[in-house]
């Protein structure tokens, strides 16, 4: 008998989630406006979490002799990484038997019916979990109001995709959590489930070469990110572009980031109203972290040369590089915040 997905099912999951966060403090402070730490909150229950070149499984909840355990895949984007992770913490809070799952968990979601068809009550209960724990209403809410997105903003593609880099999720798990939290709807999504996420990273750096975008993402930073946290794999680039007055003789300085690591791959200037004396322009500049760059608060200042003390302007955000593609076990550090092994 065909099992649809119940309504009991998904209300366990949703509030065993929004339980865990609210126990952990990740609704709380300045937590609430940054994407949720995941392998962190793992670690924080006292399940070993292992990395390893799992192929076709993304994931899998264990207990040997009623030890906890989880596995996740190295092979997959982070965001994927993610949710698998958010999955089989579901698994362990719920007190769920030992699992292993492939990337059917990816491809279904609690509000088409056809998905769950034959679906155990678990994986049901799980998917609600991953969903709500990952991408709560809440961290929606605060990052539309930090980068001032209305829902319509929300309706093309590479806004949801800045959208899902930031809570740390995969682009159609945030098409999901925007449905339902209606910001948009569901015919919505179905037209922005059509766009390839690869497409949208080359169309934000068109002069830059990419290969395999599987494991890179594009970060497009403004000013609306200062004071954010971003975690970011070690292949991520970023487009960085901050309203510079150079005309009245400030400009921004990038060495604080060169020395700590980043590389400047390209630096210029577009003019904000073409043909207008005095107006600013925005400072364009792409860059990519390499190994050698550590977690910590990059600064930026906008200074004119000879004073520069006068009314200066900064733009800073946090920075922590995530390692989830090597195999290891993983243990927090401060080096890594939380993701280093």
């Amino acid at each position: 008998m065909a099992r649809a997905p119940t309504r009991d099912a998904v209300l366990k999951g949703m509030r065993a989630a929004l339980r865990l966060q609210r126990d952990l403090g990740l609704d709380q402070g300045a937590a609430r406006g940054h994407r949720v730490d995941v392998f962190g909150s793992i670690y924080r229950q006292n399940v070993p979490l292992l990395f390893r070149k799992l192929e076709p499984l993304l994931g899998a909840y264990l207990r040997e002799g009623g030890n906890p355990g989880i596995i996740l895949t190295t092979r997959r984007p982070l965001g994927q990484q993610r949710f698998t992770a958010a999955h089989e913490l579901g698994h362990h809070v719920l007190n769920h038997d030992p699992h292993a799952d492939d990337d059917s968990i990816l491809r279904r979601s609690p509000d088409h019916a056809r998905d769950y068809i034959n679906l155990p009550p678990a994986e049901q209960e799980a998917d609600a979990f991953a969903s709500y724990f990952l991408v709560p209403d809440w961290l929606i809410t605060a990052l539309m109001q930090r980068h001032h997105w209305t829902p319509q903003h929300l309706q093309k593609a590479d806004v949801v995709y800045q959208l899902a880099l930031r809570v740390g999720a995969s682009y159609r798990a945030t098409l999901y959590a925007l449905v339902r939290n209606r910001v948009i709807g569901a015919g919505i999504r179905t037209q922005l489930v059509k766009a390839q996420p690869a497409t949208i990273k080359r169309a934000l750096v068109p002069d830059y070469p990419i290969g395999s975008t599987q494991n890179i993402d594009v970060w497009h930073l403004t000013e609306r990110d200062e004071g954010t946290v971003i975690e970011a794999g070690r292949d991520d680039l970023f487009v960085v572009k901050l309203r510079e007055d150079s005309n009245a003789g400030y400009v921004w300085n990038f060495d604080e980031l060169e020395m700590a690591g980043f590389a400047i791959l390209k630096d210029g200037r577009e003019q904000v109203t073409e043909g207008v004396v005095g107006a600013p322009a925005i400072r364009h500049v792409l860059a990519r972290a390499s190994d050698a760059t550590v977690h910590g608060v990059y600064t930026l200042w906008e200074r004119r040369q000879w004073a520069p003390d006068d009314n200066p302007k900064r733009w800073s955000f946090d920075y922590r590089p995530v390692y989830s593609h090597d195999a290891g076990l993983f243990r927090p550090s401060f080096r890594h915040a939380g993701v280093a092994r």
